[in-house]
């Protein structure tokens, strides 16, 4: 590890004890408010680094995905809830276009 790395592990470390849910992104803009002026900045992926390899990473949080399966219909209860709508363009070959747009009530 550099002697700048342990530097900052100190920092972080501190960091942690009051904030421990905060994860390297949020240290990394801590540590640069307090360093900035004699340090200067500090890469968010030297934090992660550090945090990786001192074992500080959070644990990541698993997505619960619904099972959807869908019907190709769309269903509402009264008029004006839904809209759908789309453009497309017509070019001609003497370069004149036409627009074309519409919208449906669902």
């Amino acid at each position: 590890m550099k002697k700048e790395d342990t530097f900052l592990l100190s920092i972080i470390k501190n960091i942690l004890e009051n904030r421990l849910t905060y994860g390297y992104k949020k240290v990394t803009a801590m540590v640069n408010n307090k360093i900035q002026e004699k340090h200067g900045k500090v890469n968010k992926k030297r934090i992660y680094i550090i945090f990786k390899n001192k074992g500080l990473l959070l644990p990541k949080t698993e997505v619960q995905r619904r099972e959807h399966t869908g019907t190709g219909k769309i269903i509402t209860l009264h008029s004006n809830t839904r809209w759908c709508s789309d453009g497309f363009e017509i070019r001609f070959f003497n370069d004149e276009k036409v627009y074309v747009a519409f919208s449906l009530d669902c």
